[in-house]
């Protein structure tokens, strides 16, 4: 078998012992035992020296790992994710040197080993875990407070810890580097100001946090999931990046918001706020950098404002617009849609019916004039990904046109030329 490059028996359900390795197998470059009933691997295991890929996940049966698993040094990914009697890392995991993604979620895992300092080349760490996971409920992961060693860390994913407020200073250690971090379903009330500095975050999810605590001006995707102040939400308006936010599962403030809202819901009275603080000055700075050129906003509603006055119940609208439609006041286009969000399959019979993780709002400007040599301008803005918990929701996408006449080269005075808007929506799976 020295020729063996790829050993995959993964879903095989009654594979309950790996066989002890003999023999050269330096060519074999990955091991996939995912969903197996295998209960331990043999110490021979770190003989096979020429692994990058470890697949165990969803290995149920499996409780510990042997030592000798950490003298694969060409390993780079190791998924342990659902793996939920394994307890504890080995010791030496920091030997792993060249490793590059690590998921151990939905483990028993409490806590990882000082030597995890050690993986200096490490980019991907999750530890999330899913609201199945029993332990979460009864003790907390304790952080490392080696984070500052981990200078490549790209995204770390420590949703569903059990992490409380105590526990956030360890969070200062993170590299500048960082670009995704997830917090989500943590007990976090009030979160310290150890999200500033990281100047590469583009992404942050923290549920259950009262506060808004100051982010990074670079942050492009912000998920605010519960008990968010009416207060914070207007500080949003400092980050001239933010592309996509989402009041995933809210509960806000009721009292702050019904006092002023003369009977509308809570999504009417933020929109409104975005849209009456205004929004060019937020966007137009940044047209020329090519960051923020579009902003989505994501409730858990099922209602379309009634204030939108093109409505359609299909996923697409078109409509004419008026003569001269174009002038000094008008501003920009404002789209609103319903649709379904959370982890599911999107189902042929009808749109809104199907879930999806994420979805893109597509809107177009048409010249129906053939003797207009005029292209079609278009933007797309990304609603989504969103919590997997929800159901229907309302999107709210704010799209520039100067976004569009900037990317197409179409002079000002040519817009009223256009007499065709368009709008759709389109929803996609990840797998």
């Amino acid at each position: 078998m020295e020729s063996l490059e790829s050993f995959n028996l993964s879903g095989c359900q009654k594979l309950e012992k790996f066989p002890e390795i003999r023999g050269n197998m330096e060519s074999l470059s990955e091991v996939l035992l995912a969903r197996t009933a295998i209960c331990e691997l043999p110490s021979s295991i770190g003989q096979l020296s020429g692994i990058s890929l470890l697949d165990l996940q969803s290995c149920e049966n499996l409780e510990r790992l042997p030592a000798s698993v950490c003298e694969m040094r060409k390993l780079k990914i190791l998924i342990l994710k659902g793996c939920s009697r394994l307890a504890i890392f080995p010791e030496n995991l920091g030997d792993l040197n060249q490793l590059e993604e690590l998921y151990a979620g939905n483990t028993a895992i409490l806590q990882l080993p000082d030597s995890v300092g050690n993986l200096s080349k490490l980019k991907i760490l999750s530890l999330r875990n899913g609201r199945k996971v029993k332990h979460q409920y009864a003790r907390s992961l304790i952080l490392p407070s080696l984070f500052h060693a981990l200078r490549q860390l790209k995204s770390l994913d420590l949703s569903g810890c059990n992490l409380c407020d105590d526990q956030a200073s360890a969070l200062k250690n993170l590299t500048s580097l960082l670009m995704e971090l997830n917090l989500s379903r943590n007990k976090f009330i009030y979160l310290p100001d150890v999200f500033s500095r990281l100047s590469h975050l583009r992404y942050l999810n923290i549920a259950h946090c009262q506060e808004l605590p100051l982010l990074p001006r670079n942050i492009e995707e912000l998920y605010v999931e519960d008990f968010l102040e009416k207060e914070s939400i207007a500080k949003l308006l400092m980050y001239p990046r933010l592309k996509l936010l989402s009041f995933t599962n809210y509960s806000f403030d009721q009292q702050s918001y019904t006092e002023e809202s003369n009977d509308s819901s809570i999504s009417d009275e933020i929109l409104s706020l975005f849209l009456s603080n205004n929004m060019d000055d937020v966007i137009l700075p940044s047209l020329n950098s090519d960051h923020r050129v579009t902003c989505s906003i994501v409730f858990p509603e099922r209602a379309i404002p009634k204030w939108f006055m093109h409505q359609s119940a299909e996923k697409k609208i078109s409509f004419k617009l008026p003569i001269n439609w174009y002038n000094d006041k008008f501003k920009d286009f404002a789209i609103c849609c319903v649709t379904r969000m959370g982890a599911g399959v999107c189902s042929l019979d009808s749109w809104l019916s199907g879930k999806y993780d994420y979805a893109f709002i597509n809107a177009k400007l048409i010249c129906n004039d053939h003797l207009k040599d005029l292209k079609v301008l278009e933007k797309e803005c990304k609603v989504g990904p969103a919590s997997r918990t929800y159901g229907q929701c309302v999107c709210f996408a704010y799209i520039p046109l100067y976004a569009s006449l900037q990317v197409s080269g179409t002079d000002v005075g040519d817009i009223n030329q256009y007499s065709l808007f368009e709008a759709s929506i389109c929803g996609c799976i990840v797998k």
